[in-house]
């Protein structure tokens, strides 16, 4: 079983890949295409909400159990 320290460290690495492609879509780099339609837009908005959504759970669980050290 994880531990939170685990969960945070993994958390951190997920949310720089978030970042990441986040300003991949940004600037244009990325595209998202369905149908012959530009989804991107709502890709930025899912990735922030995913990555903001996380962080509330991280600070939940930190607040719940403080992280050593």
């Amino acid at each position: 079983m994880e531990t939170p320290a685990d969960i945070r460290r993994r958390w951190s690495y997920l949310r720089g890949l978030l970042i990441e492609q986040l300003a991949r879509f940004e600037d244009g780099s990325y595209q998202i295409m369905s149908d012959s339609k530009d989804v991107s837009v709502e890709a930025i908005y899912q990735l922030r909400d995913a990555i903001r959504d996380f962080d509330d759970l991280i600070a939940a669980s930190d607040a719940r159990c403080p992280p050593e050290g």
